[in-house]
């Protein structure tokens, strides 16, 4: 159960219970809090028999009056510090423990008179600790449960560090997922068979149009038979087990009454490790519309090449497709002034040409897809 908690966050809280139990414990807390002033904890801290409200009085009110965590110096007391199984009375003798302020206004309403302390890891000020009490009636911890705690303490250190790094990888995941529903295309992450393993918000959009790619079988596909076959050679080159033959390539996937079609690029991903979850080799497949213009955002354009708010306009007329006669017009002012202000974006910018300009603004600004 301690192993599985490592993947299943949920499970710290019996597998505390558990050890409670084993050495006549009451309840147990995960904290992951800083030993300078007590801060760190959070809601989701995992626990067990413990009232939801005393965490939240500990971070108000107790966390800076706890003289079993809080330390005055936290640069010399690091300098000791390792992960071990620590007893309440390790830090400071019981007698002087329940004449404190801590003791007797929050460990004692919730009936805990001895804690046993699993050091699990660090990270700065912050250090991460099994925390489980026994009330005063079961006495103290015998040489018996120490043993116990220090046999299950090494599993307990070895799955919370797991934990961290799994929960890193869901975090990464997420926060790839949100940088891909960014992109103006649509992307889907297949493995190498094919199977999608995720499409960003513009992937599912096209997902759900008529004549686009869709899934068949959970594996992307084409609704032309033609179309199908070579867009599962790609993926089956940029899928291949061997190495020297995995291979990007593209293709055009013509789309019922459209004037253009979608545009379809597949890729390997270099990275033999994307996941620790899922073996094999990933593959990207990335799909624009070509029917769909572009938008620049303005000020992101002047903040980059120290442009004044009428060039920057000029530009965009230009990078629209606008002659500077054109758009000296639509803007509003004459030819020649027209002329002198695209003269100051080219000395800016460093273009020297109008094809140029286009260019370096799709590079420099990162174009966004506009419907």
């Amino acid at each position: 159960m301690i192993y599985e908690a490592a993947l299943d966050p949920g499970l710290w809280g019996p597998v505390m219970e558990r050890i409670a139990d084993a050495i006549g414990g009451g309840g147990g807390w995960l904290s992951q809090l800083s030993v300078a002033d007590g801060s760190g904890g959070q809601d989701d801290d995992p626990m067990s028999r413990i009232d939801p409200t005393w965490p939240q009085r500990y971070l108000e009110h107790f966390s800076m009056r706890n003289p079993l965590h809080n330390v005055p110096d936290a640069g010399a007391y690091f300098q000791g510090w390792t992960t071990k199984v620590v007893l309440d009375t390790d830090i400071m003798a019981k007698h002087d423990l329940m004449t404190t302020e801590y003791y007797n206004d929050f460990m004692r309403p919730q009936d805990v008179h001895s804690v046993v302390m699993f050091r699990l890891a660090r990270r700065g000020d912050e250090i991460a600790v099994v925390n489980i009490t026994r009330p005063e009636r079961n006495g103290p911890f015998s040489a018996a449960d120490i043993a116990y705690c220090e046999a299950i303490h090494p599993h307990l250190v070895r799955a919370y560090e797991l934990s961290q790094r799994f929960g890193a990888t869901r975090r990464l995941s997420g926060a790839l997922a949100n940088v891909l529903d960014q992109s103006p295309h649509g992307l889907f992450l297949l493995d190498d068979d094919g199977r999608l393993r995720h499409a960003n918000r513009n992937g599912e959009r096209m997902l759900a149009q008529s004549g686009g790619p869709r899934l068949a079988a959970g594996r992307l596909t084409a609704t032309n038979p033609a179309d199908a076959r070579r867009l599962e050679g790609l993926i089956g080159a940029a899928g291949s087990a061997d190495g020297a033959r995995r291979t990007s390539g593209s293709m055009a996937l013509a789309m019922p009454e459209r004037r253009l079609p979608l545009s379809i690029t597949v890729s390997p991903v270099r990275s033999e490790r994307f996941s620790p979850f899922a073996p094999g080799h990933t593959i990207v497949v990335c799909v624009t519309d070509l029917e769909v213009g572009v938008s620049v955002p303005e000020q992101k354009l002047r903040e980059l090449f120290g442009l004044t708010p009428a060039e920057t306009k000029l530009a965009l007329a230009i990078f629209d497709g606008q002659t500077p006669a054109e758009a000296a017009e639509a803007l509003g002012i004459s030819h020649n002034t027209a002329r002198n202000q695209l003269g100051r974006v080219f000395e800016k910018t460093g273009a020297n040409r109008q094809a140029a300009l286009v260019r370096l603004i799709m590079r420099s600004v990162g174009v966004e897809l506009r419907g």
